[in-house]
């Protein structure tokens, strides 16, 4: 099976970033009437704070929105087979910080709905983050071999 180029798995994961992109969009629109319903219907003694959950879930919803669509951007230029691009950096950098904006959200939610669950999610966003401004500075030293070789040449 071919990774990059048409008819390529790349191309299958942009498709499915495509359908969550859409998804997130119609989740994060649909998002106060959801969370009602999920608060009233499946928890309703509970003690969560709506407006609290309902902020939260669209200032890392709108972020995680933004993350994909970076991603999005990024396999564009894989199934056009031209991964090593100052625009991949660019978009490898904003995941990264991206993530540490949900990690830092998750990291206040912490203090007011603690759980495993927020903990694990934390702590995979950071990595998350840093694992892009890593392969963001892989990318880029890759670029400049790339245009060194194509000087040469």
């Amino acid at each position: 099976m071919l990774i990059l180029g048409e008819k390529s798995l790349s191309v299958l994961v942009k498709w499915i970033l495509d359908l969550v992109f859409l998804g997130g969009l119609a989740i994060t629109i649909t998002l106060p009437y959801g969370l009602r319903w999920y608060m009233n219907t499946l928890y309703p003694t509970s003690s969560e704070n709506y407006s609290f959950m309902l902020g939260f879930l669209y200032f890392t919803g709108i972020v995680c929105l933004a993350l994909v669509n970076e991603i999005r951007k990024i396999f564009k230029t894989l199934n056009r087979r031209n991964p090593f691009m100052m625009d991949n950096v660019k978009s490898l950098n904003r995941v990264g910080w991206a993530c540490f904006i949900i990690a830092a959200a998750y990291i206040i939610k912490i203090f007011f709905y603690n759980s495993v669950l927020t903990t694990i999610i934390t702590m995979i966003f950071i990595i998350a983050g840093l694992f892009s401004i890593v392969l963001a500075e892989v990318f880029r030293q890759a670029i400049e071999v790339k245009e060194e070789n194509d000087l040469t040449i």
